[in-house]
Order: C-alpha cells, then sequence, then structure tokens
C-alpha cells in the first residue's frame, strides 16, 4: 500500500501494479487513498476505524474527473476531512451513506438531477420532462438502493411499446448521463447503464425538400390544423435557416427590427456562441406579424406585455422547440397507403432547415458561408486560428446569402422563374 502526498498529476496517471488494483494513500489527509484499477479506473475511497465496534472500513467517495461538478483531489480531500470529523462524535459515514441511499427514490434523484445539472443544459427542459414522464412515473418509487438495471430497461421498453423510437433513444442517452452523475457523486455505486446499448439504430435523416415541395407545404400550411404561431414559426425556420428551438425560443431583445438582425445569445445557441442573423424583409414581416398578435392578445387579457415572441400558455415561457415537431406529426394522413404531410412525404421542421441550406448552395452560395449562416461548429470553431485570432463575423456574407435565399423562396413559392446561381451564370 503506497504512501504518497496525492497530486492532481498524480491522479491523472496512477496506474495498477503489476496488473493489480492498487491504493495510494494520501500524506495530507489522512485516510484518503487512490484506488487504481488494472482497467486504468482511479478512484477515491475514506479508509477508517469504525467508532461502533473497532472494525475497519472503506467507504468510496467517487471516481476522479467524474461527476458534475467534477471530482478533484482537492473535493476529495475536503469529502474525507468531512467524514472523518463526524467520526471523532461517533457518526459512521458508510452507514449513514447506506441509510440515505435506502431512503432515496429513483423521483428524488430525478429531481436532484434536474435540479443540479440538467437545469443547466439549454435541453432542461425536455431532459426533466422525459424523465419524469418515462422513468419516475414506472420506478419512481424503487429505492436507489434496489435499484436494478432491468428496471431502467423496463422503462426504455414502454416507449418502444409506443412505437416511439427516437424517444427511447433520448430516454436511453438521458438515464445513462444521469447514473453516470449520480455515480460521480457517489449517489449510486454501480455504473447500472454499463454494456447496454442504444435501443434503436436510427439512420440520420437526410430529408430535403425539393422546389416542388417547398411550394405545395407553403400552400397547405394556412389549412393546417394549428396555431397561428406554429405556423409562423415553421416559415421562420425555412426562411431563416435556424434551429426550431431557437426560432420557437425567440425573445424580443434578441431582435432588432429596424436594423433586421436576430442576435441568439450563447445560452439558446448548441454550441454555446453567440450567433447574429440577418433577416430578409420576409422574416421581419413575419415576426411583426406575430409581435402584434401577440401585443393584441395581451390587450385582450389586460396583463403585462410578455417578452416572448411565440409565448406558450399563459405567456409565462416560450412555446417550447419539441411541441412544432408534434404539431407536424398531426397533420399526418395516410392516401392510399401512403403517409404524406400537408401534400408531401413525411418531414419534419429540422428538415427545413437542411433544406435551406441545401437550396442556398444550389443558387452558388459557398459551404463555408452557409456553414455560418447555419452557426455550425465546423465553420465557426474550425481551427485554432479561427478560434482565437480570425474574429471577422461573416455578417455581410451571411446577410447575401439570407438575402439571395428569401428571393428564390419567393420564386419558389410564387412558382416564378428559378433564380439562377452567379457561378452558373457566368459560365
Amino acid at each position: 500500500m503506497p504512501t504518497i502526498e496525492l497530486t492532481d498529476r498524480f491522479c491523472q496517471t496512477a496506474k495498477a501494479v503489476d496488473g493489480k488494483q492498487t491504493d495510494y494513500f494520501d500524506t495530507v489527509v489522512k485516510g484518503l487513498s487512490l484506488r487504481a484499477s488494472p482497467a486504468g479506473t482511479r478512484a477515491f475511497y475514506l479508509n477508517y476505524t469504525r467508532p461502533g465496534d473497532g472494525k475497519r472500513a472503506r467507504m468510496k467517495i467517487g471516481r476522479y474527473g467524474e461527476g458534475d461538478p467534477k471530482l478533484t483531489l482537492g473535493k476529495a480531500r475536503e469529502k474525507a476531512r468531512e467524514g472523518r470529523g463526524g467520526i471523532g462524535d461517533g457518526h459512521d459515514p458508510l452507514v449513514e451513506k447506506r441509510a440515505l441511499a435506502a431512503s432515496q427514490t429513483v423521483s428524488d434523484l430525478i429531481d436532484n438531477y434536474v435540479a443540479r445539472h440538467a437545469s443547466t443544459k439549454r435541453s432542461g427542459d425536455e431532459i426533466a420532462r422525459r424523465l419524469r414522464k418515462n422513468v419516475s412515473e414506472i420506478i419512481g418509487t424503487i429505492k436507489l438502493a434496489d435499484l436494478h438495471r432491468r428496471d431502467l430497461t423496463r422503462c426504455i421498453d414502454a416507449v418502444k411499446d409506443r412505437g416511439a423510437h427516437v424517444e427511447a433513444n433520448r430516454i436511453f442517452e438521458d438515464m445513462r448521463a444521469m447514473v453516470r452523475w449520480a455515480r460521480g457523486r457517489g449517489d449510486l455505486d454501480e455504473n447500472l447503464v454499463e454494456g447496454m446499448r442504444r435501443p434503436t439504430e436510427t439512420a440520420e435523416r437526410d430529408r430535403v425538400l425539393s422546389a416542388g415541395e417547398i411550394k405545395t407545404m407553403w400552400a397547405a400550411l394556412p389549412d393546417a390544423d394549428m396555431r397561428e404561431s406554429t405556423r409562423r414559426i415553421l416559415r421562420l425556420c425555412l426562411v431563416t435557416a435556424q434551429r426550431v428551438g431557437e426560432v420557437a425560443g425567440m425573445v424580443r431583445d434578441e431582435i432588432d427590427l429596424d436594423q433586421r438582425l436576430w442576435t441568439i445569445p450563447p445560452a439558446r445557441a448548441k454550441n454555446k456562441r453567440e450567433h447574429v442573423v440577418p433577416l430578409s424583409a420576409t422574416a421581419v414581416a413575419i415576426i411583426r406579424e406575430q409581435i402584434a398578435a401577440v401585443d393584441a392578445l395581451d390587450d385582450r387579457k389586460d396583463r403585462t406585455p410578455t417578452p416572448f415572441i411565440f409565448p406558450g400558455p399563459g405567456s409565462r415561457s416560450a412555446v417550447t422547440g419539441a411541441s412544432i415537431p408534434k404539431a407536424v406529426k398531426r397533420e399526418e394522413v395516410i392516401k392510399r397507403g401512403v403517409s404524406i404531410i400537408m401534400g408531401i412525404a413525411p418531414w419534419t421542421p429540422h428538415d427545413l432547415r437542411r433544406s435551406a441550406a441545401t437550396h442556398m448552395e444550389e443558387i452558388g452560395i459557398s459551404p463555408f458561408i452557409i456553414g455560418h449562416v447555419l452557426n455550425h461548429v465546423s465553420a465557426t470553431k474550425a481551427s485554432i486560428t479561427s478560434r482565437v485570432y480570425a474574429r471577422y463575423d461573416y455578417a455581410k456574407e451571411k446577410r447575401e446569402a439570407l438575402e439571395r435565399w428569401a428571393d428564390r423562396l419567393e420564386s419558389i413559392i410564387k412558382g416564378g422563374a428559378d433564380v439562377v446561381s452567379i457561378s452558373k451564370a457566368s459560365k
């Protein structure tokens, strides 16, 4: 049992000796050890003498570098000192840990995970909804001490049995992240999802609406059984080429209609980088219509104006991005054995973004500029040079791209002549 003054550098590289599990005891905090396994994992333990019977005991503090926040050497020493302080008062930390685990349920874990971790994510509301609906309602009363992998499988199977295979994959990812988080904190002693596979293999979508399909869909949209605000969100997804969640969550402070700019803050952008979207005249007209409708509703209800351009029920928050695909899916009908949505083959709001990007490339816009319009990491963080030194924002090029796409879209909708790309026209 080697004794050493542990350092973060040592903890990062500690290895098992002769292929056997090895404990390295810290000289700074008595009883603290780092266990290195042959598999390459490293975990902290508190080793102590039980106050009740005088026997030796070991309590796992957590894996080095895991959890949220990540378990560092400093945090491990702090937890070890807290544990030893309780021992001096006659408390057994291992017994108390097990008692806490025995009292906590899966529902308690979900609430804790949502409050301390998931809520900090852009998709936090959706993660909370999925876990509470698909996990809490099925195994929420099970104690953490009794939780088994088969319980997690039950939750996934219930979703698959509804035919919601994409949702099943998302639930699996949610539960895997939560279990890893709980293990890193010490709430669970085992990684219950280790070795489990995604329940359904799904192919990456490549659906692109043709010009004819865009024309048909746009013409059918006014008769679709959905809120007018949902129709406007779908139109903006196609006009601006932005993500449905970012469009649905639009806030008034983000919009400058005079300058025709929409600034998506880092907190709402997928890649966590501020994204400025130049607005075409078509996009501005849609946003103005929606603001006028929301203002009129607030006036009728005599309530404080909402900051959200697409408010949800009660106007206390924005409509969720997940509600838009559901509204589109509800329009699906079967005609002569073939599924269609608004007169064309089934599509999703994200397909509108992909379609906009594809049609922009068809009219000669550079894929690099399209990447900046889409706010793709591959375009905005392509290299150290572009991340650190290059600060040019391509605002002019993005505006030109979206203006040209708006012109092309108007031509498609009206059924006029195609807009010829500059590169083709010059040949």
